[in-house]
């Protein structure tokens, strides 16, 4: 059986970060859900992550800043932001920190998995 990056994903919301778990789970995927970017940066299953999937407007740290807090620690997987609310300056801001998709909710999840397979394999890069 082909083993496959952990995905993390972030989101305030449990019915979105257990639906999206989930699905992901279900297509063969080790996932780990985090209702806070602060436990996820505070998780020692941080160092496990290959794709990590964040809400953008959460309490606390939202999407933007836990970027900018992982990029300043030097992460080595890509990020996937999600939100219900999207506007051009934060599709903007997230790419310029490095964002490998930004993305509508609610998000199709067969969509997003494709996408994070894209990613991860190097076919996509960026949105």
């Amino acid at each position: 059986m082909k083993r496959y990056p952990v995905i993390c994903v972030i989101d305030d919301d449990e019915s979105v970060r257990s639906s999206l778990a989930n699905y992901l789970r279900a297509a063969g995927r080790e996932v780990r859900t985090f209702e806070s970017a602060a436990s996820f940066l505070a998780s020692p299953d941080r160092g496990e992550t290959g794709c990590l999937v964040t809400d953008l407007h959460m309490p606390g740290m939202d999407g933007l800043a836990l970027q900018q807090q992982l990029n300043h620690i030097g992460r080595a997987f890509p990020v996937i932001v999600i939100t219900a609310y999207p506007t051009a300056a934060a599709r903007e801001r997230s790419a310029e920190l490095g964002a490998a998709a930004f993305l509508e909710k609610p998000v199709d999840p067969d969509g997003l998995l494709e996408r994070i397979d894209a990613i991860l394999s190097g076919r996509e890069t960026t949105e």
